[in-house]
């Protein structure tokens, strides 16, 4: 679990050192967070690029695609592996050149693709209030026009809060080693916007998303059931005005009145009940993305208050065992509330699974449609490699090669002429003579 250090294994030293800093990486809570900083990630990346790749196959097929909330998540799935693979280049500087260069692209893209994402989670949960709230304006508002520009406005005003970090962030030498270097904040042009700017990055990304995103939903919940107990006293009405309406009229009008009423009225409620199904699945999965997102963020919003407040996330100062101890067992906090937050980027698609038919039809044809594949590839394959080792019998028989010269290949057919003529007189020889001519041939 974890790396030990070479002096953690004798213990001579570690009876003499008087050092809580040194003496802590020998502790279980060091090599934890170590193992938990490795593992997690590696485990939580490949999950998000196969499942956000499914989800995206899925959102592009006909049966998903024509609705602006589709095409917010057809933005997700390729944004979410994005956000991950870039944070994962700062987890693991090792695939990286920490050049200045590269340093500040890296962490203007992890910030631009990290806002952009939760903000688009914030416009699908709007664009959902909009077409519960105001259904005859979605036609309007709720077009994939606008939400293309949409997200370009997002892209383009995320980009310019990010765009400090061009100047901010350096290629720093390690303090253990000099030969190596990393990426992070280069405190003299840092230095001035630190606290402002870590709030900034609260507000943006945690607060504000989750505020707007909690109160949609409850919201949307509420006129959901409103519209529900709406449809429920119509129901009512319609059925004893219906009732006193056949009273009065005779038995002949009454029954053909009913037969028209009820085609009329189970054809009206087959295209209702299909309108709110869709309706119903859609709300359904939005809310549950807003859910998950919600219980992913808040432990990071809370512990981001705090340390922000209390800044304990620091190594202590002083050589105080306590101090120490609770230096480590944060740090372990720490590394799990960050990859909450990352978690949220290969959990969509189990969502969409989850709540939408729609969406596992999508992915079982594209299932059948790959084994159906499969086969014709496989066959291709076989046939590619008998046609290269037919072909190499034959380059091998006729002695041709690809870097023959012509003179090689006149040599060749006059070679192949004798031989012709050869296998003629024994042919000759097979019908004079058979016993001795079949001997004579397969010698």
């Amino acid at each position: 679990m974890g790396h030990v250090p070479d002096f953690c294994r004798n213990q001579t030293l570690i009876v003499n050192e008087t050092s809580y800093e040194r003496l802590s990486e020998c502790w279980t809570e060091k090599r934890l967070a170590d193992f938990l900083r490795i593992c997690l990630p590696l485990t939580i990346l490949p999950i998000s690029l196969l499942s956000n790749c499914l989800s995206f196959l899925a959102l592009r097929s006909r049966h998903m695609r024509g609705t602006s909330t589709a095409f917010f998540m057809l933005v997700l799935s390729v944004l979410d592996p994005l956000v991950l693979i870039t944070k994962n280049l700062v987890y693991f500087p090792t695939f990286i050149n920490p050049n200045a260069i590269s340093c500040k692209i890296l962490y203007f893209l992890i910030y631009v693709l990290g806002y952009t994402n939760v903000w688009i989670l914030v416009i699908m949960t709007a664009d959902k209030f909009l077409a519960v709230w105001f259904p005859l304006k979605v036609s309007y508002f709720c077009t994939i026009t606008r939400a293309k520009y949409v997200c370009l406005l997002l892209l383009l005003l995320t980009s310019i809060i990010s765009f400090h970090h061009f100047w901010t962030i350096d290629s720093l030498t390690h303090p253990q080693n000099v030969e190596q270097r990393y990426c992070s904040y280069d405190m003299i042009h840092y230095g001035f916007i630190q606290h402002i700017w870590r709030y900034i990055d609260f507000i943006i990304w945690c607060f504000l998303p989750f505020i707007l995103i909690l109160s949609l939903s409850v919201l949307i919940i509420y006129k959901l059931r409103t519209n529900s107990q709406q449809n429920i006293q119509q129901r009512r009405s319609r059925n004893n005005k219906s009732d006193e309406g056949l009273i009065i009229e005779n038995e002949t009008r009454l029954s053909k009145q009913k037969l028209t009423n009820q085609g009329i009225q189970m054809r009206s409620n087959q295209k209702t009940n299909v309108i709110r199904s869709r309706h119903r699945h859609i709300t359904l999965m939005l809310l549950a993305i807003s859910a998950v997102f919600l219980l992913l963020t808040l432990p990071n919003s809370i512990y981001f208050v705090l340390e922000i407040t209390y800044n304990f996330n620091h190594p202590p100062t002083d050589n105080n065992y306590s101090h120490w101890l609770r230096y480590r067992r944060l740090t372990i906090l720490t590394v799990i509330m960050f990859q909450l937050s990352d978690l949220q980027h290969a959990t969509n698609f189990f969502l969409y699974l989850l709540t939408s038919d729609k969406f596992r039809r999508s992915i079982l044809g594209i299932f059948q449609s790959m084994i159906r594949i499969l086969p014709v590839f496989l066959t291709r394959g076989c046939d590619r490699m008998n046609r290269d080792s037919n072909l190499a019998l034959d380059q091998n028989r006729y002695g041709i090669s690809c870097h023959s010269s012509v003179s090689d290949i006149i040599r060749n057919s006059h070679y192949k002429s004798n031989q012709r003529q050869d296998r003629f007189k024994l042919s000759y020889q097979y019908h004079s003579i058979p016993s001795r001519s079949a001997t004579t041939i397969t010698d």
